[in-house]
């Protein structure tokens, strides 16, 4: 990669439906140019272009990060059961104090609370957890 793919992909970032001539025209550089970069990099994997929904305007104002210690030969069971699951949008296996990292998206505390204390708790193999709730997001990035 090099600085004009680092630029193509700043811009697409913004706006990800820009128009290759546009992209061309504001960094100096032919249409073609634009079309095969954005291709390579999306072949490449190293770009995908998809619509990001406002989590707030689907009324999923109420954000947590969930650290979950599992218990040692639970994991990929613990995951299966997390991942069909439309509360959560992140699942990481961590290193460190938590075996995963949640991220989770809510109607309201009374839903992150249900999933708290009924579903998560309920899922075979998840030995403790802890909450932190998102009171602000000043930088989100993708």
């Amino acid at each position: 990669m090099d600085a004009l793919d680092h630029q193509l992909i700043e811009r697409l970032q913004i706006d990800g439906r820009t128009p290759y001539t546009a992209l061309a025209a504001e960094l100096g550089v032919a249409e073609a140019t634009v079309r095969k970069r954005v291709n390579r990099l999306l072949d490449s994997g190293i770009l995908k272009i998809v619509g990001v929904t406002s989590r707030e305007k689907l009324g999923l104002g109420t954000q947590a990060i969930v650290g979950v210690k599992v218990d040692g030969d639970s994991m990929e069971q613990v995951i299966a059961e997390l991942q069909p699951l439309d509360i959560v949008r992140y699942i990481g296996v961590a290193a460190g104090e938590f075996d995963l990292i949640l991220e989770l998206a809510t109607t309201s505390n009374e839903e992150l609370f249900m999933f708290l204390t009924r579903e998560l708790r309920d899922i075979p193999g998840v030995v403790a957890s802890q909450t932190s709730l998102i009171m602000k997001v000043p930088k989100n990035s993708y």
